[in-house]
């Protein structure tokens, strides 16, 4: 398409470039990127300067690659349209949403410190046990219902870059798919990676200690979050809000005079979706439910009390788009376990169970370790985590204590260190609390953690969940938590 075609499709494009000159309207566009290797042949490349690079720098190898038009903040030409800073990054989300303009007629986001890739894995189930084409988008990559797998995506991103997720959304429509859950995190949402994509719903989880090092405090943390609330929804779109958590609550009483649909969940009187009761029985909770003036009674086979809300929220979503409540709550009883997420790993030769969970917060990590607890361990309680290099460090002791205090031995060891010096990272986790095992090298730590289980004892390792990296110095190594201890326990002497 002509660069004017693109333009006309958004009323806010129009106005960001109706001064350009003539010469551009005319181009041929056949894609958008921000990444001058993944330019082709007449894309547009639109440059960002960032804390680690400047893609002003890279616009001559863009040009190499076939880029017909660059838009930069800096650099002027006769290739180069330059913009102001002002709403900067928002006119490269709507390109790509403008370009990549077919999209599925159902897009729901889902944001919160913990629990978003349960939430909108659990949102397709849903949509999937309802008979409808639908697809997950986040931290596990891009699963959609013709699929039993999640499929990476190029970028390790939690909410990807405007213009591969306006892609994929495009390729979904493609597919006739037409409910999307996608996550929403804090940066992708304060970057404006979802400018320009018409939302439908949002559910927020709940917020607690975390990216403190890019937000410097829970004020704009939790200002972050909102922003979805308050920018990106349509009038009329529905919302599930965690009541029962306090930023939830919060949130609520700011945005309940908009024009939308609540939907929300929690013992909260004020829950749409309101929890009455919640029991355990051996593996199963017990739950009763009030749902406009009808109880239901529903069994879930999850791990973890927190799982209850993860349920609630994908259930309270589906609600408010208007699925038949019945069959939604029948549906929560199918639900699975999403990779990474309170993974059980057993072995016949191990009376000891494995558990890995992606807690990396204090606030998910005593929620995972109090989530044991509740399954009436007769065996002692292993934790095993380690913290990020170059990351919040005000989480680290906190995350120290939390282990300290619930579990009966902590094995510190390393997690993604990065080009911080790994012992130091360690140290600070540890803090004042010298019964800590301290094991250098996450591969190790495991190995020899497995090695102290006795009969019932249940080792939780925490911090990495689904992820298949490890990243030391400058080097990204492949590394699984789950693959080692089943390696670990495939060593087993019979």
């Amino acid at each position: 398409m002509k660069f004017w075609e693109l333009i006309n499709r958004s009323n806010f494009l129009k106005e960001k470039f109706e001064n350009i000159e003539d010469y551009f309207k005319k181009v041929e566009i056949d894609g958008i990127t921000n990444n001058s290797k993944n330019v082709k042949n007449n894309f547009i490349f639109f440059t960002f300067s960032g804390n680690k690079t400047n893609g002003n720098l890279y616009i001559n190898e863009a040009r190499k690659n076939g880029a017909k038009i660059v838009i930069s903040e800096e650099k002027e030409g006769k290739d180069v349209i330059n913009l102001s800073s002002k709403d900067y990054s928002i006119v490269y989300s709507h390109l790509c949403s403008s370009f990549y303009n077919k999209k599925p007629k159902n897009i729901i986001a889902v944001t919160g410190t913990n629990g978003k890739t349960s939430v909108t894995d659990f949102c397709r189930q849903i949509w999937n046990f309802y008979g409808l084409k639908s697809a997950s988008i986040g931290t596990l990559g891009l699963r959609d219902s013709s699929s039993k797998h999640y499929h990476k995506i190029r970028e390790n991103l939690t909410t990807l870059d405007s213009s591969e997720l306006n892609r994929q959304l495009s390729k979904l429509c493609d597919k006739q798919i037409s409910y999307v859950a996608l996550e929403a995190s804090s940066h992708g949402i304060i970057q404006n990676r979802l400018d320009g994509i018409s939302l439908n719903g949002a559910i927020f989880t709940n917020l607690s200690h975390d990216h403190l090092d890019f937000h410097k405090n829970m004020e704009h943390y939790f200002s972050a979050k909102k922003k979805l609330f308050t920018e990106h929804l349509k009038d009329g779109s529905c919302v599930s809000i965690n009541l029962d958590d306090h930023y939830g609550m919060q949130l609520y009483n700011e945005i309940k005079n908009k024009n939308l649909k609540f939907m929300n969940f929690g013992f909260n009187e004020k829950s749409e979706l309101k929890l009455i009761k919640i029991k355990k029985i051996k593996k199963i909770w017990q739950l009763e439910i009030l749902y406009k003036n009808k109880l239901y009674k529903i069994d879930i086979g999850l791990v973890g009390h927190f799982q209850i809300y993860n349920a609630l929220a994908a259930a309270s979503i589906c609600l408010g788009l208007g699925l038949e409540q019945d069959s939604i709550f029948k549906s929560l009883s199918y639900l699975q376990t999403v990779p990474g997420r309170m993974q059980i790993v057993n072995h016949p030769l191990c009376k000891a169970t494995v558990i890995v969970d992606y807690a990396h917060t204090p606030d998910a990590l005593e929620k995972t370790i109090l989530a044991v607890k509740k399954m009436n361990v007769s065996g002692k309680i292993y934790t095993l985590f380690g913290c990020g290099g170059e990351r919040d460090h005000e989480k680290r002791s906190k995350m120290g204590e939390v282990a300290f205090k619930n579990s009966d031995f902590t094995i510190i060891t390393d997690d993604n260190p990065r080009e911080e010096d790994p012992s130091l990272i360690r140290k600070s986790i540890i803090n004042k609390n010298p019964l800590a095992i301290e094991i250098p090298g996450r591969d190790v730590a495991i190995k020899k953690a497995i090695s102290f289980l006795k009969d019932d004892d249940i080792l939780i390792i925490a911090g990495k969940g689904h992820e298949q990296t490890q990243t030391i110095g400058i080097e990204t190594l492949p590394f699984d938590d789950v693959s080692v201890v089943k390696n670990t326990f495939d060593n087993l002497n019979p």
